[in-house]
């Protein structure tokens, strides 16, 4: 068999000379021993069909089905070679496509207890590490691994209604936790740079605000809009205090927190870090470093084993950062419109529909619906984000990584559009939390956030990511749409006033939000 260590080394040192340059990879702390590094764009275009991708897809079976009789005979291989291979004076090195597999790697890793998952905090005495039902914010774990929930329409999609999980509960009654439905999990590196884009404009706001009662000895009301969504409005007074009282769908300190179903997380670092703890018992460096004795959330152990389980250092920074540019480097999501069937032959002619049932017309008229019934005022078609460069940063060591998404990644990949002045990203929602109504209540706070208030949920890849709402509650379009109480009420019974032909158009374009299509080897 062979050495996979060996294996593993190559795909890391792929292209790569020394440490990264600032064009669009990674950047690596100023080292005049080192030459420049010269990387590659990792652009992954390839038609779904096509033999590259179906090459890479066969490549890419074969180098797992390698690194599982490795991890069956060692448990706990995978982590330390990635440990090793994502060190920090190692990660800095590493373009954006070997670091993108290492993340795949952890991402796809079916995670055992020399791994450190589970935990010695279990009251229900099960000798399993998992239990389906969450203890406080502590955590389960109920999984295994990132696939295991994240797999509907490919990797890193949605999950069914079976990989629920069930948070914030007395860790063994289903009625104490609330349901959380895996959400699909691509786009998200371009969700972040908006949030972030976003955020600065508000504090801009703000400030300008404080700066002109100060001047005008007099307080000012501003009206907070980023990327032409309002949040609301502030008052600033002269003595430098400010009153948020009317900020709508954010926290008073303007931060737009697009992760979470609540909307409670900043980055995937944070949002990825505490998922690894909560869903897996997995411990990372950057956890520990964020949540300092938190016993709440890590256990009640020391320092360096807060859930007592007697491994240490389970999760490095390096291996976090990786895992976050797996998921940033991704395939962004389209909107496909609806397209005849290519010739099969006489042979599958029964397969085809009749030229009738071609439904580009619906698709046309269904796009004017979902502006017509309100839904776009919430699921805001598309952003235009100004730059497309992402920067991972390691709370634990301070190690810092860019990419930029217009260049790396699995396509499609967001393009400059000299109009908008930006990438337009056509992920439908408008990034705002909003008050859904009691019919949606949940039976607790969630970060602060009150129990009828949800994060407007990203549409695209809708077409491949049913259950739908945060519960998974909705087994189809209608009966997610109808779920929709509070600020969604009206939508929603704008939705239910339409004739039939219109609820089928509407859903046809609903459709059209989806992945491409990729080759996938089990």
């Amino acid at each position: 068999m062979t050495d996979l260590r060996v294996v593993v080394l190559v795909i890391m040192a792929a292209g790569c000379t020394g440490p990264r340059t600032g064009d669009g990879g990674t950047t690596a702390p100023p080292d005049a021993g080192r030459p420049p590094l010269v990387c590659p764009d990792f652009m992954d275009d390839s038609p779904a069909l096509s033999t590259p991708s179906v090459a890479r897809a066969f490549a890419w079976a074969s180098f797992s089905r390698e690194l599982r009789f490795h991890e069956a005979a060692r448990p706990g291989f995978t982590l330390e070679l990635t440990r090793r291979a994502l060190a920090d004076d190692a990660i800095t090195q590493l373009c954006p496509e070997p670091l993108f597999e290492a993340g795949r790697m952890l991402f796809e890793h079916t995670f055992s207890r020399a791994d450190g998952l589970g935990n010695a905090v279990n009251p229900t005495g099960r000798a399993s590490p998992l239990r389906r039902v969450h203890g406080g914010r502590f955590g389960g774990p109920d999984t295994v691994g990132c696939t295991s929930c994240h797999w509907r329409g490919g990797v890193g999609g949605a999950g069914a209604v079976t990989d629920n999980s069930f948070i914030l509960g007395d860790g063994d009654a289903v009625d104490s936790a609330d349901a959380r439905n895996p959400p699909s999990l691509v786009g998200v590196g371009l969700v972040q740079l908006l949030a972030a884009e976003m955020t600065e404009e508000l504090a801009a706001q703000r400030d300008g605000a404080l700066a002109r009662a100060r001047e005008t000895r007099a307080a000012v009301t501003v009206q907070l809009v980023a990327k032409e969504i309002s949040f609301g409005a502030l008052i600033a007074r002269p003595d430098g205090s400010v009153d948020t009282s009317a900020v709508e769908g954010i926290d008073a300190d303007l931060v737009v927190r697009p992760f979470g179903w609540k909307g409670t997380f900043v980055d995937l670092t944070s949002f990825i870090e505490e998922s690894l703890q909560v869903h897996l018992g997995i411990q990372g460096d950057d956890l520990l470093a964020d949540h300092d004795g938190d016993a709440e959330l890590l256990g009640p152990g020391p320092a360096s084993d807060p859930d007592q389980d007697g491994v240490t250092r389970e999760f490095t920074g390096g291996q976090l950062q990786a895992l976050v540019a797996f998921l940033a480097l991704l395939d962004t999501p389209v909107v496909r419109p609806p397209e005849t069937l290519p010739d099969l032959g006489p042979a599958a002619e029964h397969l085809r529909p009749p030229p009738q049932l071609v439904y580009t017309d619906q698709w046309i008229a269904g796009r004017a619906l979902f502006h017509g019934a309100g839904c776009a005022n919430c699921h805001v078609p598309s952003l235009v984000l100004k730059n497309p460069v992402l920067t991972i940063r390691s709370p634990a060591t301070g190690v810092e990584i860019t990419l930029d998404l217009s260049r790396h990644g699995i396509g499609p990949r967001p393009t400059y559009d000299p109009v908008a002045g930006g990438y337009a990203v056509w992920a439908f929602s408008d990034f705002k939390r909003h008050d859904l109504g009691e019919g949606t209540a949940a039976r607790h706070v969630d970060h602060g956030v009150a129990p009828t208030v949800y994060l407007t949920r990203r549409l695209w890849g809708l077409a491949q990511s049913p259950p739908y709402f945060y519960d998974g509650r909705a087994p189809s379009l209608d009966a997610a749409i109808e779920a929709h109480g509070g600020d969604g009420a009206e939508s929603r019974d704008a939705f239910a006033a339409l004739s039939f032909p219109d609820k089928a158009a509407l859903r046809v374009y609903l459709m059209s939000l989806r992945r491409e299509r990729r080759p996938l080897v089990p």
